[in-house]
């Protein structure tokens, strides 16, 4: 997570294409979960009129978008899952050790992934009622995503930027103590440190900054508009309100490691 894993969606796309029954319209689903959206639309080594084609391109694209920074996208992977658990279930037990086998191996890719499943039965049409499924953020940060977190952590000691390694690993401290606004500032200190060193100065002015990386060709017109947007929406009170707390505190890490890593890239040492 930063977003879901391969692996995790690889399970849920799989569970879905050996019973296309489930589902009475791939479209409807898709369309339900907001993945019917054009720049989903990837050029993939399958058929893509073909069922699988249909279904692995919109999530794949998605998961793109996702890495990249798209709330939107993230969101749309989590509906997916939740929706898809849900529909698998109806009809079965809840009992933890009547569920299904594949329920198990979904359970443990997405704690992995940072993420516990909840589910529950919500009284309603049908003998036995709606199955519920909810993703619920873990309050440590994913295997995955911390080892990201510990690259970017021995790049900036290797690089001497001690600041930058301060503030990161004081924002993930607080994280995992749930002091996510505090969090947030020492991650904004930390892009701001990295930042200023990929330009050369000690000028912490982040538009300053960004506008010269432009200028100089380091940085793209639109590279420099996300990052400067991402900098501003560290610290802003809430710009991804359908999140939980520390859901939207895990992704604002995930865009502070996105762009560190690449602002990185731009220094020779």
């Amino acid at each position: 997570m930063s977003t879901l894993s391969d692996p995790t969606l690889a399970s849920v796309l799989e569970l879905i294409y050996a019973d296309q029954s489930k589902f009475h319209s791939l479209e409807a689903l898709l369309l339900g979960v907001d993945l019917k959206r054009p720049e989903y639309q990837v050029d993939l080594w399958v058929n893509v009129d073909s069922y699988w084609g249909r279904l692995v391109g919109p999530v794949y694209g998605a998961r793109m978008a996702a890495l990249g920074g798209s709330a939107e996208a993230d969101r749309a992977l989590l509906d997916l899952v939740e929706v898809t658990v849900a529909r698998f279930l109806q009809g079965e037990s809840l009992q933890r050790k009547l569920l299904p086998a594949w329920m198990p191996r979904l359970r443990a890719a997405l704690l992995a992934d940072g993420y516990r499943v909840k589910v529950d039965r919500v009284p309603g049409e049908g003998l036995d009622g709606t199955v519920r499924c909810r993703l619920k953020p873990t309050a440590t940060l994913p295997v995955r995503f911390a080892d990201r977190v510990a690259l970017l952590e021995t790049e900036l000691e290797v690089r001497g930027q001690q600041t930058a390694l301060d503030h990161l690993r004081a924002a993930v401290k607080h994280y995992g103590r749930g002091r996510f606004p505090a969090c947030e500032k020492r991650l904004r200190a930390a892009l701001l440190q990295v930042t200023a060193y990929a330009t050369g100065t000690g000028d912490l002015d982040g538009t300053r900054n960004v506008r010269h990386l432009v200028d100089t060709g380091r940085l793209t017109i639109a590279e420099g508009t996300r990052l400067l947007h991402d900098l501003r929406a560290l610290t802003a009170a809430d710009p991804y309100p359908h999140r939980t707390r520390a859901d939207a505190g895990r992704f604002r890490i995930q865009l502070t490691l996105i762009h560190a890593t690449a602002l990185l890239a731009q220094v020779q040492h």
